[in-house]
């Protein structure tokens, strides 16, 4: 039998309309549904990686203009400290939910500044913004599915950020696929566990990191990019209490030793704080975290998450070939290359999959000027992606073209037809 792997981005679906996820989630669950139709066993796994806090990630990413506003007026603050607090707080109003961070590993964040979704906890819906969405006019944002969306949102409170995002997931995969939903096997790849100690994904992940600080240790790091650390950590900033903990934050060589330097994506909040140390005692850190007793928290990054996800797609897609053909899609960004992310992922599969497997990176033609300029997520504007899926495509033939290549034969008339 044949069968098809399916491999696309599932984080920001709960936050933000301007998500190349949402595009990208849609055109996957539509490709799944139409594989299914075909006769083919059809994988999809979602990547659920978390690093980058919410509010940098689904709310700034979408409005980098402001960013110098934000960040100059904390600089020019008399109180910076609570000046970022506020400006933190001013982002978070404009997500649908409410959220807090929790301790881990025994050990407390400030959750007044940006950090890492893998402490994130839903607090419920944020009332005042969903009120305001409901009055929205905008002919791909469906009103009427808010109600659904926040009764995931009730659903959630007290969960991970990410079980929120992964549940709209679904609730939109089903919606696309239809009567076809049951036959898809969903799974996550790079879901981090709510336990620190795995974070560092066992022994797959620290054999990555332990090969990539041999060959930093040893001198074979050049240009600034090839001196980065694919890992980051806590770090109390100055004028701070608590550790800041967000992916950001910068691992590197230098001078022979190991440095952490506290930031956000976009400089905005202007942390101090920098830490040198030697790589033996980065490596005494982990081993503390793996067993349980961390003195501060560390988690895994891109590069290593990218190699985790391939390696983990190529060892389902090599067990799978051997039942019969197997077709690998990767279903991620829009209208050019991402590669710091994408990128490397893409890099890393067509070095770890199998030869004879069938491989295919698909983007989405660029929908930012046409999806709504605001939160809501992903269920309000679903229907409205899902009605026309072939024209999500970068390429208008692309999607008949990688359908037929997979099922042989796929009558256009009907398999463009939701």
């Amino acid at each position: 039998m044949t069968t098809a792997i399916i491999l696309v981005e599932a984080r920001g679906q709960s936050v933000h309309c301007r998500e190349d996820a949402c595009v990208n989630l849609v055109q996957a669950a539509w490709l799944a549904r139409e594989l299914v139709r075909g006769g083919v066993d059809v994988r999809m796994r979602l990547i659920a990686d978390a690093g980058q806090s919410i509010e940098e990630y689904s709310v700034l990413c979408h409005a980098p203009d402001e960013a110098g506003g934000f960040k100059e007026r904390i600089a020019m603050a008399a109180d910076r400290r609570a000046t970022r607090y506020g400006v933190v707080q001013e982002l978070r109003d404009r997500l649908p939910f409410a959220f807090s961070a929790v301790a881990a590993g025994g050990i407390e964040i400030e959750d007044r500044l940006f950090h890492s979704p893998l402490l994130s906890r839903i607090a419920g819906v944020n009332r005042e913004l969903m009120a305001t969405l409901h009055d929205v006019e905008h002919p791909m944002f469906d009103v009427s599915r808010l109600d659904e969306f926040e009764a995931l949102i009730e659903r959630h409170a007290g969960a991970p950020y990410l079980d929120l995002d992964l549940a709209v997931a679904r609730q939109a995969i089903a919606i696309v696929a239809g009567d076809t939903f049951d036959a898809i096997d969903i799974a996550t790849v790079s879901r981090p566990d709510e336990d620190p100690r795995l974070w560092l994904h066992e022994a797959a992940g620290l054999a990555l990191i332990e090969s990539d600080l041999v060959r930093k240790e040893g001198g074979e790091s050049g240009g600034f990019h090839d001196r980065l650390i694919g890992v980051f950590a806590s770090l109390t900033p100055i004028a701070e209490e608590r550790p800041y903990f967000n992916s950001p934050t910068c691992c590197r060589v230098e001078h022979g030793k190991v440095r952490l330097i506290a930031r956000d994506r976009f400089n905005v909040l202007g942390l101090a704080r920098s830490e040198r140390m030697k790589f033996d005692r980065l490596r005494e850190l982990l081993d503390e975290q793996i067993n349980g007793k961390a003195e501060r928290l560390l988690a895994i990054k891109y590069p290593h998450t990218s190699r985790i996800i391939a390696g983990d797609i190529a060892a389902e897609a090599r067990e799978l070939g051997e039942c019969g053909p197997v077709h690998v899609m990767f279903i991620d960004g829009i209208g050019g290359w991402n590669p710091t992310t994408a990128g490397l992922i893409d890099t890393e599969l067509r070095v770890e999959l199998p030869s004879d497997v069938v491989y295919n990176r698909v983007t989405a033609r660029d929908l930012y000027h046409e999806l709504p300029p605001f939160a809501g997520g992903l269920l309000p504007i679903v229907g409205a992606l899902a009605a026309n899926p072939p024209s999500l495509f970068e390429n208008g033939g692309l999607a008949e073209s990688l359908l037929q290549w997979i099922v042989c034969v796929v009558p256009a008339t009907k398999s463009f037809q939701l």
